[in-house]
């Protein structure tokens, strides 16, 4: 297939990712941690870039060697890195501890006061980044950090939205960050300029007070899904909803889906059932795969299929990133997952 080779901007912090070198142990058991980078934004558009896209990465970094470090892990991916701000400061970063059986994962923040953190950008940058641009990724997590984040996505909007940039907006909700009352009162700021809407029910529930049950059952997981589409959309318009739906069985056997809404149609995808090895960066993965479909043109009930597909394989491998192609992917998603070698 013949990429269409989008210019894809995202604006987020860029994390220092440690988690102990043997898999599965806790900080307390470790003597020594692996090293590597991560965030939402950065997660994405890493994936998207991997997938074939021209990508654009709008962050600040620490003027030291974690900062250039962080700026060579987004360029390994493709990411165009010419926006970043190197200045005096600390890099935020989580330590993960990943959970095994019945002992869930846990991720712990010090990110506090990072050089990210209290950086406003010009107009002039963002002028520049969406002259050429087609989509603009923002998530739930950058307006939680401060207000001069609070500021620069409010005008960064303001500046997409006059180049005619698509805005692509997770809602991901991270209650260690603020409440849903704080989250809802920015997002009401910004959500009528939303043109593609990710999220899942548990984001929907937290920020916009959807009520449902709790099921262990996939299909009434669907189901529930279905229906945080219905209230959300019955509040507000979108070209397109996609929301991540997950099945817990324990910390490393999970079920995994999600749905797309379209024209006030619904499609599901194929769901998976695995072996997790990285709990993290999965949803990321899912909004990089629906993207990708997107740009390209595949239908509908494709991209739903790609997407669950990058959401699946992403969370088979370290690492937060979907280092997937788009043949690894398809490839995936068409044929039976029991796991036998290719040869």
């Amino acid at each position: 297939m013949i990429l269409i080779k989008n210019n894809i901007i995202a604006y987020g912090e860029v994390l220092l990712r440690l988690t102990p070198l043997v898999h599965g142990d806790l900080i307390d058991q470790s003597s020594a941690l692996n090293m590597s980078f991560a965030g939402a934004e950065s997660n994405i558009i890493s994936g998207l870039s991997n997938l074939g896209h021209n990508t654009t990465m709008i962050t600040s970094l620490p003027k030291n060697s974690l900062g250039k470090s962080a700026c060579r892990f987004l360029n390994s991916f493709g990411v165009n890195t010419d926006y970043i701000k190197f200045k005096d400061g600390r890099i935020g970063s989580y330590y993960i501890e990943h959970g095994t059986s019945i002992r869930g994962g846990k991720v712990i923040y010090d990110r506090l006061d990072s050089c990210f953190c209290f950086e406003i950008i010009k107009e002039t940058i963002w002028s520049k980044a969406f002259k050429d641009s087609d989509f603009y990724v923002i998530t739930g997590i950058t307006p939680a950090l401060s207000n001069e984040c609070q500021k620069n996505i409010l005008n960064s909007i303001k500046i997409a939205k006059s180049n005619k940039v698509k805005i692509v907006f997770d809602l991901n909700f991270r209650r260690n960050l603020w409440s849903g009352t704080e989250a809802l009162k920015f997002i009401s700021k910004i959500i009528n300029d939303v043109d593609i809407l990710i999220g899942n029910v548990g984001s929907v529930s937290d920020i916009f007070g959807f009520e449902h049950k709790n099921s262990n059952d996939f299909s009434e997981l669907e189901s529930i899904t279905k229906s945080a589409c219905e209230f959300i959309s019955n509040k507000y318009s979108f070209d397109m909803i996609g929301m991540t739906i997950r099945n817990q069985i324990h910390a490393t056997h999970n079920q995994l889906g999600g749905i797309i809404k379209v024209n006030d149609k619904y499609y599901f995808g194929r769901s998976y059932n695995l072996e997790i090895i990285d709990r993290l960066g999965g949803g990321d993965a899912f909004v990089s795969g629906l993207l990708h479909g997107l740009i390209n043109n595949f239908k509908n009930d494709e991209i739903i299929s790609f997407a669950n597909a990058c959401f699946a394989l992403t969370q088979t491998i370290k690492g937060d990133v979907n280092y997937f192609d788009e043949d690894d992917i398809t490839d995936f998603s068409s044929k039976n997952y029991s796991g036998h070698i290719k040869r």
